[in-house]
């Protein structure tokens, strides 16, 4: 059975549509939920998967058409159809243009439902077929593929990236180049090992160094795309760039830990909470060590004094803060332990080069312009 979601504010049109004669083995469609506002409806479909959703257009908190996105959007439902009065027209012309499969006029009429709900079972049973079909002719050209590609040089990669080591680079070029030439060059076929060894890297890292999420999204390897890629070259530039910026965030953050257990104890302890009132009086009191052998070991073999790592981890925290967009500038400091927010963004502006308020609304063009900093042993 087909499960549908019915969305409405008004409790006379949902009744009307539950108590037509069509639900169940007649049409193969069940109502399984309702709700009523589109808020309500996201907070369903979270949690339930429907098949169709038939919702109204005009709702409080979250319309018609704003749920219609969300749908799209997010992949939440395979099919939406609208309900609208006489005078909803345009809303509903634009609802179709958003990706509604269709739209019905109130008061619902049991012929037109009828209609519509063979035309949404054709509709998803082929849709379906579609995505079977896109299933296995990506399956197959993994499995095609896997043939021909050096997975000890990925995981020689992966092995580089997490010490936070360049050398990342010269194995990613190698391993690109052998995978093309395998490949015959065909740049599909390519594009779809990069996006696996993509997948691989980033579930190793963040299982690895749980700490990542701090300063980076999940999502980091996601957004990268060979579309526009023409040649092997310019997709060797797409992936390397990417490779660079994490292994350089890694580099940087865990301090070279090619130095001693002290700097990688260190290190850990302040990353798993670069938020809390760090000081070198905290930080020996977690690891139960002396102050002054954890001070002068760790400036000796990392290369910087504690202090200044402890600023530089907090100000890489606080551009994530602030590229986040969730907290004002103020907030961001406070977060951080500064109390005085001219302090904050002097502090900041020193290590980044430009004022938190500039770099929250330019931070994109900044990453694309960010000068690399000098790699600790890399």
């Amino acid at each position: 059975m087909l499960k549908v979601l019915i969305v409405d504010d008004m409790d006379i049109i949902r009744r009307e549509l539950k108590r037509l004669k069509i639900w169940g083995e007649k049409t193969g469609f069940i109502l399984s939920a309702e709700a009523t506002n589109g808020q309500a409806a996201l907070e369903v479909l979270k949690n339930t998967s429907v098949d169709l959703v038939i919702t109204d257009i005009k709702m409080p908190k979250v319309d018609g058409l704003e749920l219609l996105k969300k749908i799209v959007e997010n992949h939440l439902c395979p099919c939406v159809v609208l309900l609208s009065d006489y005078t909803d027209f345009t809303y509903a012309r634009q609802g179709l243009v958003l990706g509604a499969f269709d739209y019905m006029t109130k008061p619902v009429d049991k012929e037109e439902v009828l209609s519509l709900l063979k035309r949404v079972k054709t509709f998803i049973a082929e849709k379906n077929i579609q995505q079977d079909r896109l299933r296995n002719l990506e399956q197959n050209l993994v499995e095609q593929v896997e043939i021909f590609f050096p997975k000890a040089d990925a995981h020689q990669m992966i092995e580089l990236i997490e010490e936070g080591n360049i050398r990342c680079l010269e194995v990613a070029m190698r391993m690109i180049d052998i995978t093309g030439a395998n490949l015959g060059y065909n740049l599909l076929k390519v594009e779809s090992v990069l996006k696996n060894v993509l997948n691989e890297t980033s579930k190793i890292l963040f299982q690895h160094k749980k700490w990542l999420t701090q300063f980076t999204e999940r999502d980091f390897f996601e957004d990268i795309s060979f579309a526009e890629c023409k040649d092997l070259n310019e997709m060797k530039a797409v992936f390397n760039s990417r490779i660079e910026e994490i292994c350089v965030l890694i580099n940087l953050l865990q301090c070279g830990q090619r130095g001693t257990h002290i700097v990688s104890q260190v290190s850990e302890c302040v990353l798993e909470s670069p938020d809390e009132d760090l000081s070198l009086k905290t930080i020996a009191e977690k690891l139960f060590l002396n102050k002054t052998y954890i001070s002068e070991t760790f400036k000796q073999r990392a290369g910087i004094p504690l202090v200044e790592y402890l600023t530089r981890v907090k100000m890489e925290k606080a551009k994530k803060l602030l590229a986040d967009g969730e907290l004002k500038t103020y907030e961001v400091g406070n977060k951080l332990g500064y109390k005085d927010v001219e302090y904050f963004s002097k502090i900041f502006k020193k290590y980044v080069g430009v004022p938190p308020i500039e770099f929250r609304q330019n931070y994109k063009a900044y990453y694309k312009n960010y000068t690399k900093p000098k790699f600790f042993g890399g």
